[in-house]
């Protein structure tokens, strides 16, 4: 692994890369999850890259783990503005031609719209648990982490990831997703913009739900899609379900010509 600062969005960002960026194979690129960052993957960027073949990039998004902190309030805009100018900065910065994005959560969904707002560099998707829609039940889930983190222990576990970071990190996530106006939320467009093929992994027992997300898709998606939601699973099919995941990622790579 080699760790690498870069600066996007105006914003100090830290980068983690598994394997050689050469420029003439396609690299797989890693989008973290809402309260997530690079070291919550655990093993999974040097695994994904020991059973590819290809180079892992993962990076800390702004208000993340190694990356600068963040300040003020966020509106669900940054979904946008993160997965379009901000990404294909990062890309440009490691000279990225070709990308396939794995994503869990948030970053699933941003690995979708990344694939609408960069046809050209993005050849496939492989999203975990995508909250590629909101409904009421995913905004009431939202409650439950807040209690968890002002009377539970996950502020305590996100501080080892986060540091100082944390509050300002979780509130950033919480409360563009915690109004009921964000069920009003759409990524429809983007969806129908899509053409690289993409593969969604979902948890049956996901606690965010996973219907909406995958209903979206399936109504507005033009693109090559496979779809499946695992039982036994819950927001994090890769680690939970790890080889269903791999497998997924790996038929995406296929799909998009990346692997023979």
């Amino acid at each position: 692994m080699q760790q690498h600062e870069l600066s996007a969005g105006g914003h100090r960002l830290a980068a983690f890369t598994w394997g050689r960026l050469d420029g003439e194979h396609p690299v797989i690129v890693m989008l973290h999850g809402g309260l997530d960052c690079t070291s919550t993957w655990r093993d999974l960027p040097e695994a994904i890259a020991r059973a590819t073949g290809l180079a892992v990039m993962s990076y800390d998004r702004w208000g993340y783990g190694g990356s600068e902190g963040f300040v003020g309030r966020r509106d669900r805009s940054y979904r946008f503005e993160e997965s379009g100018p901000v990404l294909g900065e990062v890309l440009k910065f490691f000279a990225i031609r070709q990308a396939v994005i794995f994503g869990h959560s948030d970053g699933g969904a941003m690995g979708i719209l990344a694939a609408a707002a960069h046809p050209d560099t993005v050849i496939g998707v492989c999203a975990c648990s995508p909250t590629a829609a909101v409904d009421i039940p995913m905004v009431r889930a939202m409650s439950s982490a807040r209690d968890a983190f002002e009377h539970g222990d996950l502020r305590d576990k996100l501080r080892k990831h986060h540091g100082d970071k944390t509050d300002a990190m979780f509130w950033a996530w919480y409360e563009p997703w915690a109004d009921v106006a964000a069920a009003r939320w759409s990524m429809a467009d983007q969806v129908a913009a899509v053409r690289c093929p993409v593969a969604a992994v979902f948890g049956q027992d996901d606690v965010y739900g996973w219907r909406a997300s995958a209903g979206l898709l399936v109504d507005h998606g033009r693109m090559p899609l496979e779809l499946s939601a695992l039982p036994g699973a819950g927001h994090d099919p890769h680690h939970r379900a790890r080889p269903a995941v791999l497998r997924a990622l790996d038929r995406v790579l296929v799909a998009a010509g990346a692997l023979s």
